[in-house]
């Protein structure tokens, strides 16, 4: 799940010894006050900023690390496939091995900078859904590079940026790493110290801690519910006229641009709600994705909520804590009566207490009893 990891020690003994590490090339650091040194292009890179005395160079006040675990898994050559959590542990405590960072020393590397997210293959296709996505919260996505239109970022706020790309165009040019070229990176990167905090991370201990990605995981889903997708070409064909015209509406980018300075500061939020609420099932591009997620994080052993080993499928396990957290409202204790579908949000307490998915036979049933919301 782990992208990019930046981390900094003040430890002089670690300092030393890592300024003698050998393979690693001179870079020109965009702060003068740095010298650099990178490997694998710039994918690592060691940073000491310089220190002085009276003018005169005294050594280095502190060592900036960076590294990219997702990357060094695959031989630094692409971050496009799955990166479960346990790989994501072994490779992070595999790199620190490489440039000599011994366990003991891991509370002296305090992590300043993360990025992580999850690579998925949508249905639609990939630069439709790039196209559509508009906002997080009231925070216009951009584009940042006009020669990459289907790379978007919003500034969600002074210390965290999401991301959403084409991560299967990227590596359109390299079939040989077999990367699905409709896949979707969906990523989060926080870049305060005090923001990673709450994700429980304060060195790079916390990093090979499974619940950390639980925490991550979470986050991930929380976020994505603060963004606004929309759905191209959905059916309407079950709804009444004044939903079609406020569907037609509601897909141009200026319609939600035009909400922003509106009186009413939760206008935006409602409606918002509204169109996902009219859209359900295929038409909602925003819960499918959001489904995905899920799943995805349901495939992570070890990242899951309820108190027991509970199978979900026959090669998947998923461990939960005995008071779950709330994934969007979504999951309950098995003692809970109105149990919802992950992905859709319809009640399965008719079904089996270990479902936390809509069974076939339940859809069938609500398709007969109650067509409008099938």
């Amino acid at each position: 799940m782990l992208d990019n990891i930046k981390l900094i020690t003040y430890d002089q003994t670690i300092i030393q010894r890592v300024a003698g590490l050998p393979g690693f090339v001179p870079y020109q650091h965009r702060n003068n006050n740095y010298l650099g040194f990178c490997k694998h292009g710039k994918l690592m890179r060691l940073d000491f900023r310089k220190s002085f005395e009276n003018g005169v160079f005294a050594g280095y006040h502190h060592l900036a690390i960076s590294i990219s675990p997702h990357y060094c898994y695959n031989n630094y050559l692409h971050n496009g496939n799955d990166f479960e959590p346990k790989t994501c542990i072994n490779t992070i405590y595999s790199i620190l091995h490489n440039i000599t960072l011994r366990p003991n020393e891991f509370n002296a590397l305090k992590v300043v900078n993360i990025e992580f997210g999850l690579n998925l293959v949508p249905e639609p296709d990939i630069q439709t859904l790039i196209n559509n996505l508009l906002f997080f919260k009231k925070t216009p996505f951009i584009i940042p590079k006009k020669e990459n239109s289907f790379y978007k970022i919003t500034n969600a706020t002074a210390y965290k940026r999401i991301k959403a790309y084409a991560k299967g165009l990227q590596f359109a040019d390299f079939p040989e790493y077999g990367i699905n070229i409709n896949t979707f990176r969906y990523e989060v990167k926080s870049k305060k110290s005090v923001n990673i905090k709450k994700y429980g991370i304060n060195t790079v201990s916390d990093l090979l801690k499974l619940e950390t990605y639980q925490r991550l995981g979470q986050e991930l889903l929380n976020d994505w519910e603060n963004v606004l997708l929309i759905t191209s070409t959905p059916d309407l064909s079950e709804l009444k006229p004044s939903d079609v015209q406020f569907i037609h509406t509601a897909s141009k980018d200026v319609f939600w641009s035009g909400l922003i300075g509106e009186f009413h500061r939760d206008k935006f939020a409602r409606q918002k709600a509204k169109y996902y609420k009219l859209l359900t099932g295929k038409n909602n591009l925003h819960t499918q994705i959001k489904g995905q997620i899920i799943d995805k994080l349901l495939q992570y052993e070890n990242v899951a909520y309820f108190p027991q080993e509970t199978p979900v499928k026959t090669t998947i396990h998923v461990f939960v804590k005995t008071n779950p957290k709330e994934i969007n409202g979504q999951f309950a204790t098995n003692e809970q009566n109105n149990r919802l579908c992950l992905v859709t949000g319809l009640d399965i307490s008719m079904q089996k207490k270990r479902s936390i998915f809509l069974r076939e036979k339940t859809l069938k049933m609500i398709k007969e009893t109650d067509p409008k919301t099938f």
